[in-house]
């Protein structure tokens, strides 16, 4: 029986090596493999699996993200079910080694959304969206990391929707080690659903 144990344990051995975990992949390339099937081969999203466009987003942004996911700051919440998704699918990425490598390779992706269907008024938009967004994350939604602030240009509008349902509601920026998220939260509080329906459409006409 010696001979049998000694070759199952060597396959399982070889099989765990050749597995695609994120614990074994070398390249950007390799790591993104598992991103792909949600989030697009250009990171442009898929709105019909609820995976947000992530082509272009600033890489510090990406990685304080994937690692908040990885610690269990996002995607812990009790109603936060599409954040345990991503929460689970990162669990394998090692947060200071492979979370880095990841976003950076991210910020190089080309993909955009797909267009989208969404009325607003821009001129309202662009004063509501100034007066209470453009601060923290610029004139035309570009980001600013002096501030923290991600990039929201480019970016699916029921994702930026459904993040700021998340904010108000304490789904997202709740947690006790989320001090972004908490500044967050508080600012999402003062928009009002008219208001932030015409700030979305100003968003959703930045490229």
């Amino acid at each position: 029986m010696r001979p049998i144990s000694l070759l199952a344990k060597l396959f399982v051995v070889v099989i765990s090596l050749t597995a695609p975990s994120a614990v074994f992949a070398n390249t950007p390339e390799q790591l993104y493999q598992t991103c792909i099937a949600c989030h697009g081969e250009q990171g442009q999203g898929n709105s019909a699996v609820n995976a947000p466009a992530i082509a272009g987003q600033h890489a510090w942004y990406t990685t304080r993200q994937l690692q908040n996911f990885i610690s269990g700051v996002r995607g812990a919440h009790e109603k936060d079910v599409l954040g345990k998704q991503m929460k689970a699918m990162t669990s394998q990425l090692e947060p200071n080694k492979d979370v880095p490598v990841l976003a950076d390779y991210i910020a190089t992706l080309p993909g955009k959304v797909a267009k989208q269907e969404i009325s607003g008024d821009l001129m309202n938009g662009s004063r509501y969206y100034q007066a209470k967004c453009g601060a923290c994350h610029g004139g035309k939604a570009e980001g600013n990391k002096s501030f923290h602030a991600p990039r929201l240009a480019g970016q699916d509008v029921s994702y930026l929707q459904r993040q700021m349902k998340n904010f108000v509601e304490g789904v997202r920026g709740s947690h006790a080690e989320d001090k972004l998220g908490k500044q967050m939260a508080m600012m999402a509080k003062i928009v009002s659903d008219k208001e932030l329906s015409d700030i979305i459409f100003y968003i959703s006409q930045q490229q």
